[in-house]
């Protein structure tokens, strides 16, 4: 059971993922959609590891999976231990568990409690979709985990796996490509598996919609009236990079014949977002009671999803807009931000607006645009209204192929094209 990973090894042709691995005194469990390949980001953090000194004795990647474990047992575990220590070794003083498919070893919380408790490894832990959630592990580890989510695949990422350098960009004809590319990846999203495949995309995409809306939301929240759910996920699906209330989808559904409580629906809401199907984005308000009132905004964790419900164009706009939501749900867990959307009582919108610490430090403005005079004059205007009530000076309108600096109203405002903000390592602030 272990010799096969000393045999082994990494897998050749390993595509790294653009995540930071460092280990950790806190057991690191690895969360995120199904089929964002999380198991071969544990390989890469051997991988990582081993260039960075590491031998594969310091190693130990266990697959529960594998049928030869499937039968341990708690009284098991002193046994599983001495097996540990007889293939590999420590380096300074610990032994790396990169441990895969947890959920599928009987009483793992107990195992990993236990092993975290006896300070002699560094822990990492990833499962399915349907059974080790950030819920659970918050719930099973008590306070002895830290999070990593792994979505898939960015724009800089999708480029890697394509083998797109961002160079030469001043010649019209590889700029070309690049936006291209940039449209392939807006209309059939960052799965990796996806990303690969030269045929079938929407069929992957289908298959990938249906084992989350069965298997990490019906089957793991014991959903009766599927079909109901069914109707509402699908309604949530045509209304990506919209506003969306509880209320108002109760009323639609009332005159649809559909009665469903308030509350069922907000847990619907919330099963979707556990599976890592959907997020939604908060209206910006200074209190949690201004914020939780209104509508919400709802985005999908993967562009492709955008794909599956009917429509008869690709609103491009509605696009953009989702991939920063998408870049920024990320950021989020990575680089401690916040994100909200902006609106006034004239309707005037702000798509996004970025905080940090106790301070607003960006107002994002998204638009389909590739020269000045495409840029709507509402749009800027919001801007610049925000900005005054927000305190922000650090105003940026994410353009499809513009790029300038301008002054408007009295206030500097920076455009740049989707691509260069994606490529960017981070929120500038």
């Amino acid at each position: 059971m272990f010799s096969s990973w000393l045999a082994r090894g990494v897998p050749v042709g390993l595509k790294e993922r653009a995540y930071p691995i460092e280990l950790s005194n806190q057991v690191v469990a690895i969360i995120g959609p199904r089929r964002a390949e999380k198991p071969y980001f544990m390989f890469q953090i051997a991988k990582t590891l081993m260039e960075r000194g590491f031998l594969k004795e310091n190693i130990a990647f266990i697959d529960f999976e594998d049928v030869r474990l499937q039968g341990l047992k708690p009284e098991d575990y002193s046994l599983f231990v001495k097996s540990i220590h007889e293939y590999f070794v420590e380096k300074d003083g610990r032994i790396v568990l990169l441990l895969d498919e947890v959920q599928n070893l009987r009483s793992w919380q107990s195992w990993v409690r236990t092993l975290h408790n006896s300070r002699s490894y560094y822990i990492f832990v990833s499962g399915s979709s349907s059974k080790l959630s950030s819920k659970e592990v918050s719930t099973e580890l008590r306070g002895r985990y830290i999070s990593k989510l792994i979505l898939p695949l960015s724009f800089k990422e999708f480029l890697r796996f394509k083998d797109v350098k961002l160079q030469y960009l001043e010649a019209p004809e590889v700029r070309g490509r690049l936006l291209q590319r940039l449209k392939e990846f807006m209309e059939f999203g960052g799965f990796p598996e996806v990303v690969s495949s030269n045929y079938e995309k929407i069929g992957l995409l289908k298959i990938y919609r249906e084992t989350i809306f069965y298997r990490d939301v019906v089957e793991r929240f014991n959903v009766r009236d599927v079909s109901f759910l069914d109707t509402f996920t699908k309604v949530l699906m045509e209304n990506f990079g919209k506003y969306i209330s509880i209320s108002k989808l109760s009323d639609y559904f009332r005159s649809l014949g559909l009665k469903k409580s308030k509350k069922t629906l907000a847990n619907y809401l919330k099963y979707l977002e556990t599976a890592f199907s959907i997020f939604t984005v908060e209206k910006f308000g200074y209190k949690t009671r201004e914020r939780v009132l209104q509508p919400k905004k709802v985005y999908p964790i993967d562009l492709g999803f955008y794909r599956l419900s009917p429509r008869f164009s690709m609103d491009y706009g509605v696009l953009m807009e989702s991939l920063v939501a998408i870049e920024l749900f990320k950021r989020s867990f990575y680089e401690g931000i916040e994100f909200y959307y902006w609106k006034d009582y004239q309707g005037k919108e702000v798509d996004f607006i970025v905080k940090k610490d106790l301070k607003i430090r960006q107002l994002i403005q998204i638009t389909y645009a590739s020269s000045r005079d495409e840029i709507r004059k509402r749009e800027l205007e919001a801007l610049v209204k925000a900005s005054i009530i927000l305190d922000c000076k650090n105003l940026l309108v994410i353009t499809w192929d513009y790029e300038n600096v301008l002054e408007v109203d009295g206030r500097k405002i920076k455009f740049l094209p989707m691509w260069k903000w994606l490529a960017m390592d981070s929120i500038s602030t």
